[in-house]
């Protein structure tokens, strides 16, 4: 299950990573670059909660393999393609085949694993996402001198094919899974305010957030959220139990995630922007600085069982996210003096914070549900990342925009990009000091009403 998170990041990071060495050579306008590399995102952000819903319905195994398949096809017709809208048509199937896969994996380890096992399964799943985001720009700097776009896309194919074979072997056949209909209009109007809020803030950032195409989709979003919530809290079969964000628990950690994934996702495209434009550093010399980021993350999962049983779950996250804020303020002070040493350095307590933070806020969220609808939360876990994700990368490369040349703009203009980040990290921070502050009234009202 970790390997095919993995592989989920693996895909992403890589073209994220190849692209400024790329571009020069698509002959394609910024804009079509940026939605080669935001279409699966949104596709796979917009369809998640459908296929966490799928999983639930036929099976977390089935929709795994078939999502898997999908993934490595989608690939191959990438690597096919060339440059031009069928890459895009092929980012996009990858974007559904990958909204099924990330669902299954997580609820698979939560039927598989008990609750005493299940933090450290959800750290070690945790950081193979990190794993995977550590060696996508490393093997794409060696991809992109040997094999260009095509490469990079085929090389998605051998883990693929293992993570299959994989899952034939290993994953239970008798996973729990419920036999309610699917509420296709709650997926119409859920698929619809997520697609249209993506495109939203991706599109705001080049077209201007007061344009008639943004205005638009933005009402859009507003009117689809309307309806949604409107279907959904009286359907028999929601889509989406909305009773969910009744426990502070749960609504909280979504929002942990959300700006703490904002800043590590914006920050990791401004640094990969940086150090190849403006500090002239090859894809795969940015890959290998940027490897104490994703190295200190893995870390920082693996650690986050031992750190939640020691001080409990909210006191963990809250000192997690003081780490990593300490860590963004201080990325954002090395690239105002532009000292490569100091980057590096700062980049371990980013990624310690933020890999902690991200494994603590998943556990509390699949911790408060049920078996039957551990999906479900997967899904809306996920998309809280990746909405989190879109957000950072739409918010940071806006700044980058305001200055008039690349060069001009990432040695200007990066320090200030990279200091919102570290916003974002102390707007997570206070979340989770606000749910510290809760679980310990609600422990003193039980030991009052308990003497």
């Amino acid at each position: 299950m970790s390997a095919s998170f993995a592989c989920v990041a693996l895909d992403n990071s890589k073209l994220v990573a190849a692209l400024p060495a790329l571009a020069p050579q698509s002959g394609t306008s910024p804009v079509f670059q940026h939605w080669t590399v935001e279409t699966s995102l949104l596709v796979y952000a917009s369809l998640l909660l459908l296929g966490g819903s799928l999983s639930e319905r036929f099976g977390a195994r089935r929709m795994l393999l078939l999502g898997l398949c999908g993934f490595a096809l989608a690939s191959l017709l990438g690597a096919c393609s060339g440059w031009g809208y069928p890459l895009i048509a092929a980012r996009a199937c990858s974007g559904v085949a990958t909204a099924c896969v990330t669902p299954a994996t997580l609820a698979t380890l939560k039927h598989v694993f008990d609750e005493r096992e299940r933090p450290t399964a959800i750290a070690i799943w945790t950081a193979s996402f990190g794993a995977g985001a550590a060696l996508g720009p490393v093997l794409a700097g060696l991809l992109v001198h040997h094999g260009g776009l095509s490469a990079v896309l085929l090389a998605n194919l051998p883990p693929i094919a293992l993570c299959a074979w994989g899952s034939l072997r290993l994953v239970p056949k008798n996973l729990p899974r419920h036999d309610r209909p699917l509420d296709f209009r709650g997926a119409a109007l859920c698929l619809g305010a997520a697609a249209s809020g993506l495109f939203t803030i991706q599109s705001a950032p080049s077209q201007g957030w007061l344009s008639l195409t943004v205005v638009a989709s933005a009402t859009l979003t507003l009117g689809c959220l309307f309806f949604a919530r409107r279907w959904l809290s009286q359907a028999q079969y929601p889509l989406l139990d909305l009773s969910l964000f009744a426990e502070a628990g749960f609504l909280r950690a979504l929002l942990v995630i959300f700006f703490a994934y904002a800043a590590f996702s914006g920050d990791s495209f401004v640094l990969a922007q940086y150090l190849q434009l403006a500090r002239a550093k090859s894809p795969l010399h940015s890959g290998l600085m940027a490897l104490p980021l994703t190295g200190s993350m893995l870390l920082g999962t693996l650690l986050a069982p031992r750190s939640m049983l020691r001080a409990g779950p909210e006191r963990a996250l809250k000192f997690s996210l003081g780490v990593g804020f300490a860590g963004a303020s201080l990325l954002a002070s090395a690239s105002y003096v532009q000292n490569d040493l100091l980057l590096c350095i700062a980049l371990v307590p980013f990624g310690l914070g933020c890999g902690s933070a991200f494994a603590n806020a998943t556990d509390l969220i699949l911790g408060s549900v049920s078996h039957e609808r551990a999906a479900t939360a997967a899904a809306t876990s996920e998309s809280a990342f990746e909405y989190g994700g879109v957000l950072g990368i739409a918010v940071l490369s806006t700044l980058l925009a305001s200055a008039p040349s690349v060069e001009e703009n990432l040695a200007s203009q990066a320090p200030r990009a990279l200091g919102v980040g570290a916003l974002a990290v102390l707007s997570a921070w206070w979340v989770a000091h606000r749910a510290s502050r809760a679980a310990a009234e609600r422990a003193t009202r039980r030991a009052c009403s308990n003497p």
